[in-house]
């Protein structure tokens, strides 16, 4: 018995030395998630999973409240579909030049080689891997963005961008004195003048149409499918930083996407908010135009969904478009069972231990729930309602009075009963 008691000592005593195993409870898209899902939610990701394997293009709502972990079934996905290229992106970073960000999401996510790979393989397809005679043996450029040019275009509304697009990708893979100028390019770096007419280009990637145009041939040509998935979709109405729609100057404004609209002045009935969500959603409809592109967006409340498919079919009903394929029926993703929180707690803390080595608790405790107990357990989860966040806020708040208080363990629990 004494031994044992040594043994919780020590324990107690690693994680005064170490630090808590729960030290945040917000996930987020930049620090990975190594926790898979809870057992409740596996029929949950399978049905994300089965409908991202049977279709190519569609826009899937999943549903759930705050602090449920919407950001987490990202990571759960991106473990999950390994051989999916899953970009994430919040609207509350990118709703500003949408495009651009989007596009710089998707090449970081992607990597390079990928992109290299692919500019190869779209010149051998406009004829690169024929050769002229000579020296040399370079391939005709010219002849080669001709052919480019007459294959893409039927696929693209934009013709100056898309031969922005064809130049880059040619120099790149063709032109041995332009080719890291061009990749710079295609990575979406910025450039100045200068820069743009020595690589014979108009714009860079901050132009709407450029970024559009690259995010579609990359997309479409990937090895790999493209799964984006946009976190909370009703953030962008609450944002004080308005993306306003304006006048005829319909190119450059989609570029610069904060310019005063005068009609705020004469009586508009929609409010800024509104004109910046229909913005979005109209840039979110436009990617339908990418095949193969399959779109998740989490949202807060069923409400807000009935809105967003409203705005939707008017959108659709415009371009007669078959409405019923695109938009899936919601999937709403639930708090936590009872059940969940002693699998959650286990996993993280097996987690933390194997992280610093203290492979003792896996001799000592490993089925144990030490240093809580089932009964703590049932009083977070109920004292949380379920909410996977409250939970974890629940676990932080007692482990740190563990570490950092000098009362003895039983005080502190009786506490939480």
């Amino acid at each position: 018995m004494l031994l044992y008691e040594n043994k919780k000592q020590k324990l107690l005593n690693a994680l005064k030395f170490t630090g808590s195993p729960f030290k945040k409870f917000v996930s987020t898209s930049e620090i990975e998630e190594e926790l898979g899902i809870v057992q409740s939610r596996e029929e949950f990701l399978e049905s994300i999973v089965n409908e991202i394997d049977k279709n190519e293009n569609f826009i899937l709502p999943v549903i759930g409240n705050v602090g449920s972990g919407k950001t987490h079934l990202y990571w759960a996905l991106k473990h999950r579909l390994y051989y999916y290229n899953i970009i994430y992106i919040s609207l509350e970073t990118v709703y500003k030049k949408f495009y651009y960000n989007l596009y710089s999401e998707f090449i970081e996510n992607m990597g390079v080689e990928p992109l290299r790979n692919i500019t190869k393989q779209l010149c051998n397809e406009w004829g690169a891997s024929e050769r002229r005679h000579g020296f040399f043996h370079l391939a005709d450029i010219e002849k080669i963005r001709k052919v480019a040019l007459e294959k893409c275009a039927p696929k693209f509304d934009n013709i100056n961008a898309l031969k922005d697009a064809i130049y880059a990708i040619t120099t790149h893979q063709i032109d041995p004195y332009k080719k890291r100028e061009a990749e710079s390019w295609l990575i979406g770096e910025l450039m100045d003048v200068r820069d743009l007419s020595r690589l014979n280009l108009t714009n860079d990637l901050r132009k709407t149409k450029n970024a559009f145009t690259m995010l579609k041939i990359l997309i479409e040509n990937s090895k790999l499918k493209s799964v984006l998935f946009i976190d909370d979709v009703e953030k962008i109405t609450s944002n004080r930083k308005q993306i306003y729609e304006t006048t005829e100057e319909a190119e450059e404004i989609e570029d610069i996407e904060e310019v005063f609209d005068p009609r705020w002045l004469y009586g508009s009935k929609k409010t800024p908010e509104k004109s910046s969500a229909e913005k979005i959603l109209d840039k979110i409809l436009e990617l339908q135009k990418i095949k193969g592109l399959r779109i998740i967006i989490t949202l807060k409340s069923i409400e807000y969904f009935e809105e967003i498919k409203k705005e939707i079919k008017k959108e659709i009903e415009k371009e007669n478009k078959d409405f019923i394929p695109l938009l899936k029926e919601p999937l709403f993703l639930l708090d936590f069972a009872e059940s969940d929180i002693y699998q959650f707690y286990k996993r993280n803390l097996e987690f933390f231990f194997a992280s610093i080595n203290y492979n003792d608790y896996f001799k000592d405790f490993s089925e144990s729930y030490y240093p809580l107990n089932e009964d703590i357990l049932k009083y977070i989860f109920n004292k949380a309602n379920g909410n996977p966040r409250q939970i974890i806020k629940l676990l932080i708040k007692i482990f740190n009075e563990i570490i950092l208080s000098n009362e003895k363990l039983e005080d502190i629990l009786s506490n939480y009963q």
